[in-house]
């Protein structure tokens, strides 16, 4: 396939570019000192999408109400995203270094200016005694206990003011435009969108206002020809995701709806706006604007995008509209732009997955692309927990400035024991770096979890990945990486053989002993999926055992698509409590009945799959299931909320009484038990005590089950040092 219409130059503005690929704004968490300087870290981050062929960079959000919203602020007036507020010239050096080290590559750099984040902002403050503030009195998303009060309209037009200045400060450090951070919920959709602003009097009850003042300052401070980009959800899509029962009662059945979303964007363009990328949704259906791995590609660009896009043609509007929203796939991304959806298209997370992106799609070299797998949990889960923007399918993202892969000094004969995701990282950085390498598989196929997850239909961006993977693997083999399949590996067939082994062997699975067990058919999750979901003809009613983030995939798979009656039983107060916001909100939405892959409603589940959470199975006898669950338990659906990470305390949630429970009897043909793994270490320590090789390491799930992420880049981290 040709993709004449991504390398098209274009323009915003006054501003050339290269090509119609724009880097997404994804937030840059900690990748700057405390006082708000870019670090290194983001630097070399920036540089390395730039050579990847990027034609615009669009940097993450960069907060500018310092001393009004205190929710961007960390103790000491300190703060965990970059600044470039007010006249600190330290500041600035370090983005004068960011911009000089993009340009030379041929992309141009935007910067994202966010008013801050309102009642989506962390809760914390309150407990040092800050009043939090939003457009209107409002409930702070984490703990709704918690109150926001609304900001004064003197107090709004000093975040104008602030969001001028910073524009200046960046052109001064050398930017190219500014993008504005007026979607998904954040505190400047807060001030612009109904759901949110309810204010009765001032300037600031008009919901365009706050919108139309920022950009008209920008433009009086650096010039009409400086571009400005505005970011918007054009509906927040609440309606449609919750149910006219939950968007009246939780919502007051306000939201900005498409219509009022074309009309704000015209206002915007007449007040100076160059182009606009939009999105649907917030953070009340985080879904939407953070498309998971089980949506379909580019779920919403033709509603959306392709929506203003003709809109504008209609009213002779002549800004340029940008596409975001699952567009990874090469052909995907060049199908928009071909049907003229949109002018340029916006990739966020596969250019974390591979920067060189846009060189491999160039140069026709496709299955080379490393796919972004739909996980979220480097990108974002990553920062929500301390850390910052990282990639599970890529360790290098996010530590360019440390991460180097230099040739081995010493050419070491390697073992790799098992081709799941840790396995196959191992073997090829191991290779790349000049080592004689072996690469042994018990089964016929590389993958481990991850082929045995992509049985499941919404796991599509995970065969993606892996169809890469295998590329990938058989190029090298080409080059002299060698591969053993169907060879299960004995601590005995190693003594000597090899300097370096790596136990990449995966986990193990034990059933629970549960009284009557063998009353009942069951089988294990992955056992189940291997055998590719096959199920015998009598099966009807099926329970799954298991509230994680396996019990949930394969429950909702099974009604979906084999239209099973499904019932899952969770010991944990809430379903998925480890799994990343967009990613659980989705399954949620989809579980209960009110959405699919396809984002439509007509094609989601007819019956929602029950569940019973902070319960417990605890006998079977033919037929039936027995379970013990919590009179208080929650319900996990209406609505679903998003769980703040442990180490954060919400004075306001009750503990359950583990003691008050009630006896239910549950119908099950079947029984699936999707239970924690665990590491299957014993090849591990048996090559210890027998001295197999001078170096032995376990890592993945062989050393303690885990994520992708901690996979990957685990294997990443011993064999690049090896």
């Amino acid at each position: 396939m040709e993709f004449k219409e991504l390398f098209e130059q274009g323009t915003i503005g006054n501003c050339k570019l290269k090509n119609k690929i724009i880097m997404a704004p994804i937030g840059n968490i900690n990748m700057a000192d405390p006082a708000g300087r870019p670090l290194n870290k983001m630097i070399e981050y920036f540089i390395e999408r730039a050579k990847g062929g990027t034609g615009l960079i669009i940097t993450g959000l960069i907060p500018v109400s310092y001393g009004i919203d205190p929710t961007i602020s960390e103790e000491n007036n300190t703060t965990y995203f970059p600044r470039i507020d007010g006249s600190s010239r330290t500041r600035l050096s370090g983005w004068r270094d960011l911009t000089a080290g993009v340009k030379p590559h041929g992309a141009k750099i935007f910067i994202q200016l966010s008013a801050g984040l309102g009642r989506v902002g962390s809760p914390e403050p309150v407990l040092k005694g800050k009043i939090l503030k939003s457009a209107s009195w409002n409930k702070n998303f984490y703990i709704p206990q918690i109150p926001h009060l609304p900001l004064s309209d003197h107090k709004i037009k000093k975040i104008v003011k602030m969001m001028g200045q910073s524009a200046a400060n960046a052109k001064t450090a050398g930017f190219d435009g500014v993008q504005l951070h007026g979607h998904e919920g954040y505190l400047m959709d807060q001030l612009t969108s109904a759901p949110w602003n309810r204010r009765k009097f001032g300037r600031y009850k008009n919901k365009f206002r706050f919108g139309i003042d920022v950009v008209k300052e920008i433009k009086m401070r650096c010039g009409e020809d400086f571009p400005v980009m505005y970011r918007l959800d054009l509906t927040q899509g609440l309606k449609e995701s919750y149910g006219e029962e939950i968007f009246r009662k939780r919502f007051r059945g306000k939201e900005r709806t498409i219509e009022e979303g074309l009309e704000f964007c015209k206002a915007l363009y007449e007040a100076g706006v160059d182009a606009f990328d939009v999105d649907k949704g917030c953070y009340d259906n985080w879904f939407w604007p953070h498309p998971p791995s089980y949506f379909d590609d580019a779920v919403y660009v033709r509603e959306i995008a392709g929506r203003l896009k003709d809109f504008f043609r209609q009213e002779n509007i002549d800004a340029k509209i940008i596409a975001v929203g699952k567009m990874g796939k090469p052909e995907v991304a060049e199908n928009i732009l071909k049907e003229k959806w949109a002018d340029f298209v916006m990739l966020g997370r596969p250019l974390l997955a591979d920067p060189y992106w846009p060189t491999k799609v160039k140069e026709n070299r496709i299955k080379e692309i490393i796919h972004c797998i739909g996980d979220h949990e480097g990108c974002i889960e990553s920062f929500k927990k301390g850390g910052h923007p990282c990639c599970s399918v890529n360790p290098y993202t996010g530590f360019e400035e440390t991460k180097k892969m230099n040739n081995a000094d010493i050419i070491k004969k390697v073992a790799v024991i098992g081709a799941g995701p840790a396995g196959c990282e191992a073997a090829i950085t191991a290779f790349k770096r000049g080592h004689d390498v072996t690469l042994f598989e018990k089964t016929d196929h590389i993958g481990g979890q991850l082929f045995i997850a992509g049985k499941m239909a919404i796991k599509h961006d995970i065969r993606r990945y892996l169809d890469n993977l295998r590329h990938r693997i058989d190029l090298l083999k080409k080059e002299g990486l060698k591969v053993e399949l169907n060879r299960e590996i004995r601590s005995e067939d190693m003594k000597g053989e090899f300097e370096v082994l790596i136990c990449c062997n995966g986990l193990r699975t034990v059933l629970p002993s549960i009284k009557g067990i063998e009353t009942i058919k069951h089988i294990e999750a992955r056992e189940f999926l291997n055998n590719d979901m096959n199920l015998p003809s009598d099966i009807n009613d099926i329970l799954v055992i298991g509230g994680g983030a396996l019990g949930c995939e394969i429950a909702y798979s099974l009604a979906f698509e084999k239209n099973m009656q499904i019932t899952l039983v969770g010991k944990n107060r809430e379903l998925m409590p480890e799994m990343v916001s967009a990613n659980r909100s989705q399954m949620l939405w989809m579980m209960m009945g009110k959405g699919s892959p396809s984002g439509k409603t007509e094609d989601a589940l007819k019956e929602p799959v029950k569940v019973y959470t902070a319960s417990k199975v605890v006998a079977f006898s033919e037929g039936t299931a027995h379970i013990k669950a919590n009179k208080k338990r929650n319900d996990p659906y209406t609505p679903w909320k998003s769980l703040i990470p442990e180490n954060v305390k919400n004075p306001f949630e009750k503990q359950l009484d583990p003691e008050d429970v009630e006896d239910i009897i549950i119908d099950s043909d079947l029984v699936i038990f999707a239970i924690g793994g665990q590491a299957d270490d014993s090849l591990y320590y048996e090559l210890l005590k027998r001295k197999a090789a001078k170096e032995i390491y376990a890592i993945g799930d062989a050393s303690q089950p885990a994520r992708v992420w901690e996979a990957i880049n685990g294997a990443n981290e011993i064999a690049r040092n090896i």
